[in-house]
Parts: structure tokens; C-alpha cells; sequence
């Protein structure tokens, strides 16, 4: 379920463009990028709150990774927002007049 709410925040951030050309692109890119932001702080913190405890012991049945796959792709979807906003906030604008 958490791999496909952040599958669909992804695409959503990257239909509406990382970066944009003009006034109105750069407001949806920045849109897209804030979800690639969000999606990313919230697979983060679902892996962090549903990872289990450690098991102590001899009895522990198998190994468990310090972080999680959900982890890793919160950390590149958030990244990919964080650049997205700079490219767009440092770009120059494009005028496009008809």
C-alpha cells in the first residue's frame, strides 16, 4: 500500500515538471516538487514508525536492516524535490509573448 501512494505522489510531482520555462510553469513545478517533497517525508516516516524492534537474543529468526527500501525512495523522491525547487527558483524566466 505504502509503495503505491508513493508511486502515485512520484508521478504526480513528475507530470507537473521538476522545473518550468515561465511564470505559470515555474507555480506547477514548484507544486511537483513540494509533492516530491512530501512523498518522500511521508515514506520516511512510514518506514520509520512500522519498522519493528530489534530482536534481542539467540533466538532471532533473521536479520533486519538498519533502514528499509521505503527509506532509500523517500530519500531520493525528497532530494529530487530539494533540487527541483533550486533549478526552478534560480532559473531565469522565459517571456513568451503572443
Amino acid at each position: 500500500m505504502l509503495a503505491r501512494i508513493t508511486a502515485c505522489l512520484a508521478i504526480g510531482g513528475l507530470l507537473a515538471g521538476c522545473f518550468g520555462y515561465n511564470r505559470s510553469a515555474k507555480g506547477w513545478a514548484y507544486v511537483g516538487d513540494s509533492l516530491l517533497m512530501v512523498g518522500g517525508a511521508a515514506a520516511i516516516t512510514a518506514d520509520v514508525t512500522t519498522r519493528p524492534g530489534p530482536c534481542e537474543g539467540p533466538g532471532c529468526p533473521t536479520y533486519t536492516p538498519p533502514f528499509g527500501g521505503a527509506l532509500v525512495v523517500g530519500a531520493v523522491l525528497a532530494a529530487a524535490g530539494l533540487v527541483g525547487v533550486v533549478i526552478n527558483a534560480t532559473r531565469t524566466s522565459v517571456k513568451s509573448s503572443r
